[in-house]
C-alpha cells in the first residue's frame, strides 16, 4: 500500500509541474546551436530575454515543446532586435476566452520600439493608417468606414510591406488576411493590438441609435424584472 500511495503521489506532483517551453529561431539556428527555455511569470505566462544581438536585426521563430511535437504559432512568427540588443518573448498556452484573437497559444514579444504600426485594409485603400501607441506595447486606432460591407485588413510595421506583419494566423509572420463586416454607413471600427500578449481586435462601434435601442432594451427587461 505504501508503494502504492508513493506511486500516486509521484503521479501527481508531475502533473502539477509546468510543461517547457523554449524560443527557437533563427537567433539561435532553430535550437541547434542553443536551446532558449522560457520561464514560468507564475500567472498562466511564460517568458525569455535573449541578449547579445545585432540591433536592428529581423528574426522569425516560433515557441515549441522540446520534442517539437508541438509548436506556436503554425507558420513561424517574426520580430525584430531591439535598440539594446535584446528580444523578450511571450507565450500564453490554452484558451483565453477573452474575446481577442488569436483564441488559444498565444506568442508574443515585447514592443522593440524602433518604430510605428498601422492598420491597412481594403477600407481605406490599402494606403495605412496609423496606429497610436498606448505605451507597454499596446496601439489603437479607430477608422470610420465610408461604407457598410465587408473588408479585409492586417496590422503592420508602418510604412512597409518589408517588416513586420500579423494578419489572420495569430502572430504568424505573412498569413492571410484578415476580415470584417460593418453593418452600416460611417461606422467607426476600433483596431487594437496588443504585442507582449500576443494580441488583437477589431470591434465595430455600434451607432448611436443601436446603443440608446440597447439601452432601453435594458430598462424593459430590468422594469420586468421587477
Amino acid at each position: 500500500m505504501k508503494k502504492v500511495a508513493v506511486l500516486m503521489m509521484c503521479v501527481l506532483m508531475a502533473g502539477s509541474v509546468s510543461a517547457a517551453y523554449y524560443v527557437r529561431g533563427e537567433f539561435n539556428n532553430w535550437g541547434n546551436d542553443y536551446d532558449t527555455l522560457m520561464v514560468d511569470d507564475g500567472d498562466g505566462t511564460f517568458s525569455a530575454t535573449v541578449g547579445s544581438l545585432t540591433p536592428g536585426v529581423y528574426t522569425e521563430f516560433k515557441v515549441a515543446v522540446g520534442d517539437w511535437s508541438s509548436a506556436w504559432p503554425s507558420s513561424n512568427s517574426k520580430t525584430i532586435v531591439d535598440a539594446a540588443g535584446e528580444i523578450t518573448f511571450h507565450f500564453i498556452p490554452g484558451a483565453a476566452g477573452d474575446g481577442w484573437n488569436p483564441a488559444a497559444d498565444r506568442v508574443g514579444y515585447d514592443d522593440p520600439g524602433q518604430f510605428g504600426w498601422e492598420v491597412i485594409g481594403s477600407f481605406e485603400g490599402w494606403a495605412g493608417y496609423g496606429m497610436t501607441d498606448m505605451g507597454g506595447g499596446m496601439y489603437s486606432a479607430t477608422y470610420n468606414v465610408a461604407t457598410a460591407g465587408s473588408y479585409e485588413f492586417k496590422f503592420r510595421e508602418a510604412g512597409t510591406w518589408d517588416g513586420l506583419q500579423i494578419g489572420d494566423g495569430g502572430f504568424a509572420h505573412n498569413q492571410g488576411n484578415i476580415w470584417i463586416t460593418t453593418d452600416s454607413d460611417n461606422q467607426d471600427v476600433l483596431f487594437e493590438l496588443d504585442l507582449p500578449n500576443g494580441r488583437w481586435n477589431a470591434t465595430v462601434v455600434p451607432e448611436p441609435a443601436t446603443l440608446l435601442l440597447l439601452g432601453l432594451g435594458s430598462l424593459v427587461a430590468i422594469r420586468r424584472r421587477k
